[in-house]
């Protein structure tokens, strides 16, 4: 009897492994050729601003070949899902790459089930789409530092109606009063992420604050280039920004007299009347 039910039990057994070995099967043929494609597309959508596969670590993220290897499934989706979670709860992992990218967070991705499957499927992967030719790179065209300041300060609006950076963030030196301090100083940003990374920034802006408000109002190439030059001539050290301040200089003298003047003419008119109405009262007493 006992031996009977061992045996069922050993029996049930195996047959809850063969199960779970079915269900967590590897994709294979042309099943894994499809996902990994798949995924090849969604990581050029949405990862390669910041990440590669084999090529080392950019300045914006990690380099993500075999990164299905070191970060078990459960903790890859949960990231890729939302990033800002996981480091609220602390986790040790979330915390250390914020710390090693500079306080950059990964913003959180929006992907279906079927979608999150083909991507790990591509990063476990890459060799099964590695036919498909890269996408073509586009150097960004030189800026100039100047437009780059005056969109800055938010003189020269941004194309599509996005917020001037200095309602948020300040640079030292620059301006009377170096900016805002809503978000994190931008005096070092060239010299923390350097061009690579502050080209991707500026192409992708991915901070959680700033998707709110660039989403849908993105930079153009143009204002991509030129605030590079401009934060690259920042870069740690006062920008010589004389005619900027003597504008802003102007603009507040101008803003005075013209207060003066307003006033003064008004002040001036109430003589006059005070005069006129006591030359008129004098002459009906004499008359």
């Amino acid at each position: 009897m006992f031996e009977r039910d061992t045996g069922m039990v050993v029996g049930m057994l195996v047959g809850l492994l063969l199960a779970a070995t079915t269900v967590v099967a590897q994709p294979t043929g042309e099943q894994l050729t499809g996902l990994a494609e798949a995924g090849e597309s969604l990581f050029r959508q949405k990862c390669i601003a910041c990440h590669a596969i084999g090529e080392g670590d950019k300045p914006t993220g990690p380099d993500l070949a075999g990164v299905t290897e070191r970060r078990d499934r459960a903790w890859l989706t949960a990231f890729i899902a939302d990033p800002g979670k996981m480091l609220e709860a602390h986790d040790p992992v979330a915390t250390e790459l914020l710390t090693k990218f500079k306080n950059l967070r990964m913003p959180a991705q929006s992907l279906s089930a079927a979608e999150l499957e083909s991507l790990l499927t591509y990063l476990a992967h890459p060799e099964e789409a590695a036919h498909h030719p890269p996408p073509e790179t586009t150097l960004m065209a030189a800026g100039d530092a100047a437009r780059g300041a005056r969109l800055y300060t938010g003189e020269q609006p941004f194309a599509n109606g996005g917020a001037p950076c200095l309602a948020c963030h300040g640079i030292t030196g620059f301006g009377l009063a170096g900016g805002a301090n809503y978000g994190p100083d931008l005096t070092s940003l060239f010299e923390n992420f350097g061009d690579e990374g502050l080209t991707d920034i500026l192409k992708n802006l991915p901070f959680p604050s700033m998707e709110p408000i660039y989403t849908a109002r993105p930079l153009a190439d143009t204002e991509q280039a030129d605030l590079r030059a401009f934060f690259a001539k920042a870069n740690g050290t006062p920008m010589a920004n004389d005619g900027l301040l003597f504008g802003e200089a102007v603009s507040g003298v101008l803003i005075f007299f013209g207060v003066v003047l307003l006033f003064g003419r008004e002040r001036l008119r109430g003589v006059r009347r005070s005069l006129v109405r006591r030359s008129t009262e004098k002459k009906e007493v004499a008359a």
